[in-house]
């Protein structure tokens, strides 16, 4: 179940995806808890989530999924973003593993923990190749994650993108009114229950909610900016602002390195003379960016 506050938690997501899950779990918080287990019931809730992929190595290559809800602790059936860091470092650390190719399907998650999911990628491109392919869609956070990588790809028919934060507030005074009930919050101070969902957000606590955003989007665009070798200033119109972009349109812009599908690029990477070539590639554009 997704609790009601996950409506005032920072996002980054593809709009549509988040949409469809908050709508989800506020219904199911409005239900009393005898209909919410019916429901769960009805529509095979109570079933255990499917648990995600774990990597698989070929050869010298090792494949690391980036698929679902992106979460800390991988809530929501999608991927912990606390687990995919593990793997990575542990790809990154282990000699026998040469390059490291991201699988990513995810419309994005959470802000917590995409930062890290995102540092340990790009400490682990200093040792060895670590290519991401959108395979076929790596929107907001994944996009976040998969533009720390040596390279990023989408396959033919995918996209890319969905670049921003979000927030929110529920308001749920109506709601009350109509069923006749009246929540009355008491704490140690009115920061407590700041943006609470039993009245109208205050301007207060809207400007509150805003500055955390613009803060989120705002190292959002730094780290695409470091990742890909770009300036700040020139993320929105190479990632654009919200926006997704098909395969050709990506590449076009620059938002990816190419078009490839996931067997292409591990069909690529599984050569040494490859990888030696990406990592020398590498060190070129960051040679030239620190002498900007």
């Amino acid at each position: 179940m997704i609790e009601m506050a996950s409506a005032r938690t920072l996002w980054a997501m593809h709009p549509d995806a988040l949409g469809d899950l908050l709508k989800r779990g506020t219904i199911d918080a409005m239900l009393p808890e005898s209909l919410r287990g019916l429901a769960a019931l009805a529509s095979g809730g109570n079933k255990e989530a499917r648990a995600p992929a774990d990597p698989v190595r070929d050869g010298a290559t090792m494949v690391i999924p980036l698929t679902g809800t992106l979460t800390p602790k991988g809530s929501y059936g999608g991927t912990s973003t606390e687990r995919f860091a593990d793997h990575v470092r542990s790809a990154a650390a282990d000699t026998k593993i040469g390059a490291i190719i991201l699988s990513v399907m995810s419309p994005g998650g959470w802000v917590f923990g995409t930062h890290e999911a995102g540092e340990a990628v790009f400490e682990a491109r200093q040792s060895k190749p670590v290519i991401a392919v959108a395979s076929p869609y790596s929107f907001s956070a994944a996009h976040w994650i998969a533009c720390q990588a040596s390279a990023y790809y989408v396959t033919h028919s995918g996209e890319v993108g969905s670049v921003g934060v979000r927030g929110g507030h529920v308001d749920m005074s109506g709601f009350e009114d109509k069923i006749g009930m009246k929540t009355t919050l008491i704490a140690s101070s009115p920061e407590k229950i700041a943006a609470h969902p039993y009245a109208p957000l205050s301007d207060d606590d809207r400007a509150e909610i805003q500055a955390s955003i613009d803060e989120s989007n705002q190292a959002f665009a730094a780290a695409i900016a470091r990742g890909r070798g770009i300036k700040v200033s020139e993320v929105e119109g190479i990632h654009g602002s919200g926006r997704t972009f098909s395969a050709s349109r990506a590449a076009a812009a620059g938002a990816v390195d190419g078009v490839m599908s996931l067997r292409e690029v591990v069909a690529k990477y599984g050569s040494s003379r490859a990888r030696l070539g990406l990592m020398r590639q590498r060190a070129e554009m960051r040679s030239r960016a620190l002498s900007i």
